[in-house]
């Protein structure tokens, strides 16, 4: 009989401690803790987040504290904001500060060499240098966490040594990409088709766009556009280069998850960004009226949390902050943010260089390109998310975003069709 409720026991307690280390939510596998824990990690995350918002601006623009500090950055895993430490005889001054005091605590000074000042100049110098060398499948930023200025080589083919001699006077971090490769153990269980007859199909954020110039190419949706008053159209995000220049024939057409299907049509390109600045988005018109927008990025691959609710758009200022994005070949994956004003210089001779990107770690190929760029908003409501930007460029171990803020300002303010624009939120 002893053994018999030993056993019983035993099993309640696995079952247990099964329901409590489950990881369902993204933010339990990339952190690592169980689902039970996300709300609390969440609202820690955002504590640190506000005060950096405080900090960040200080440090920047106060000419006091900008030589003596190099940068803030989040670590979740000992939950305090970093913050790189150039002259220590600053330190009591600025814990004094009336906006910082609240907040020592959860400050943690890293000694470091370079001050914003210096990497900020540094940052400025190598771009400059690179626009002379034509440098090219690069990814330029600088990294808060490392103290310094990244350059990221795409492509190990392409001899830069002239370029890497030019900039070696700034001692930056050369990183070359390895090969990367699609996990064949990736879970795809879900098959989407879409019947081009059926009367009204639900299109997300991370759904496919496929266009058919150029051979076609496949690339992802970002979000849906909605006129505030002057008009009834409605517009999808994309990434810049999934529109072919050199084509007269750019059309383009839903491609849902796990499918090869793309005969349902979208529309035409309403606006293409790389003729007008150095971006990579664009913005196409839907004149399929069977097609029915969302306020929603997919995340078929999930038991639960599959569908993740735009609430809000806005700006993601934080570095080392989670940040997660949803394409048609990668699907659903989080990561960090790693840097802000990054510079990309296309692989091909005749590809723009973009700017104002944000840098982050997450896994992505090149179809994910447009995909949403979005964080969890509400530890309240683990499905609620603020949408960032869109997907530019991937590579092994890094993906490039263009941020929201940056696709909308740049609408706005060079396009009068654009002026009312917003992006399709839940309650819009």
């Amino acid at each position: 009989m002893r053994v018999i409720y030993f056993l019983i026991i035993l099993l309640i307690s696995l079952q247990s401690y099964s329901i409590y280390a489950q990881q369902n939510h993204p933010l339990a596998k990339l952190w690592g803790i169980s689902d039970t824990e996300v709300p609390e990690w969440l609202d820690a995350e955002k504590y640190l987040i506000m005060i950096d918002g405080i900090l960040r601006p200080i440090l920047e623009w106060d000419k006091n504290f900008s030589s003596s500090f190099g940068g803030t950055y989040i670590d979740i895993f000992k939950n305090w904001l970093v913050v790189n430490t150039v002259d220590y005889s600053k330190v009591e001054e600025l814990l004094a500060l009336p906006q910082i005091s609240p907040y020592n605590k959860s400050l943690y000074f890293e000694n470091v060499t370079d001050s914003i000042e210096q990497l900020k100049y540094s940052l400025q110098e190598i771009t400059l240098i690179a626009d002379s060398y034509d440098v090219r499948g690069a990814l330029i930023y600088t990294n808060m966490e490392l103290n310094n200025i990244v350059i990221y080589f795409f492509d190990t083919l392409i001899n830069h040594t002239e370029f890497i001699n030019a900039v070696e006077p700034f001692n930056p971090e050369i990183i070359y990409a390895s090969t990367q490769s699609f996990s064949q153990n990736m879970i795809r269980p879900r098959r989407r088709d879409v019947n081009s007859r059926d009367l009204v199909v639900k299109v997300s954020g991370g759904d496919g766009v496929y266009n058919e110039a150029g051979g076609g190419v496949m690339c992802s949706i970002g979000c849906w556009l909605k006129h505030q008053r002057t008009s009834d159209n409605l517009y999808i995000t994309t990434a810049g280069h999934c529109y072919d220049e050199g084509s007269d024939e750019n059309y383009f057409y839903y491609s849902p998850w796990n499918s090869n299907s793309h005969v349902l049509p979208i529309g035409s390109i309403q606006f293409e960004s790389r003729a007008d600045g150095f971006y990579d988005f664009a913005v196409i018109i839907v004149e399929n009226e069977n097609l029915d927008p969302q306020f929603i990025i997919r995340n078929d691959d999930a038991d639960q949390y599959r569908e993740l609710i735009i609430i809000n758009d806005g700006l993601i200022s934080s570095h080392y902050a989670h940040i997660c994005k949803s394409g048609v070949i990668t699907h659903l994956t989080c990561g960090y943010v790693l840097g802000f004003d990054g510079v990309f210089y296309g692989i091909e001779e005749n590809n723009n260089k973009v700017v104002e990107l944000i840098i982050t770690d997450l896994y992505g190929l090149s179809g994910d390109a447009g995909g949403s760029v979005f964080s969890f908003a509400s530890s309240e409501n683990l499905h609620s998310v603020g949408v960032h930007g869109i997907v530019v460029t991937v590579g092994p171990g890094i993906s490039a975003v263009q941020s929201l803020d940056t696709i909308l300002y740049f609408v706005h303010d060079k396009l009068g069709i654009f002026r009312d624009v917003m992006v399709y939120v839940e309650g819009s």
